[in-house]
């Protein structure tokens, strides 16, 4: 007897039509091998159904943000690089093409180094800046909290301002109305 339809049965997990689900128990009451691949697939079932998800260890969350930061810092420094080497590969491709069009007429190997002497100023300008910035941006959640209690407090204090201001000018009209009744 061929063991093969039956096993793929068992092991598919594949919802069967009532001809192959008869067949398979018929086969079944008469293979005690096929028997026992169903009673330990069943028991497996029962097992998966049964567990529980295993929650994340302690610190994952933690672990995983700061392995994201430290991946997104070094795509910004990757991307910082090939934008310079990008830039610097078009400086020198517009150069070529200005020495080519102007051989004779400029000294182009004093312009090229006056070119790269600029071009790495400001690379180690951009470079300073973004390093200034860089403590800024991992203490800016430090400021938020105070930046919108300066705004409450600025904003109630012009709200003050406002009702006095409005308050004065009740006061005067008021007092004018009163003075152009009496006479």
């Amino acid at each position: 007897m061929s063991h093969q339809p039956y096993e793929t049965y068992l092991f598919s997990g594949e919802h069967l039509d009532q001809d192959q689900q008869n067949s398979l128990e018929a086969h079944l009451m008469t293979c005690e091998g096929c028997a026992d691949i169903a009673h330990a697939m069943n028991q497996l079932d029962q097992a998966f159904f049964s567990s529980t998800a295993p929650s994340p260890m302690p610190g994952f969350t933690d672990r995983f943000q700061a392995r994201l930061a430290a991946h997104r810092l070094e795509r910004q420094s990757r991307n910082l690089w090939l934008m310079t080497i990008g830039l610097f590969a078009l400086a020198s491709l517009i150069i070529c093409t200005i020495m080519l069009l102007h051989l004779n007429q400029i000294n182009w190997a004093y312009e090229l180094t006056q070119f790269i002497a600029r071009t790495s100023l400001v690379a180690g300008q951009i470079r300073q800046f973004l390093s200034i910035l860089k403590p800024l941006r991992a203490g800016l959640p430090l400021f938020i909290p105070l930046m919108w209690m300066l705004t409450t407090i600025s904003l109630a204090f012009i709200g003050v301002i406002f009702a006095t201001w409005l308050q004065s000018i009740i006061r005067l009209y008021s007092s004018v109305q009163e003075r152009g009744s009496k006479s």
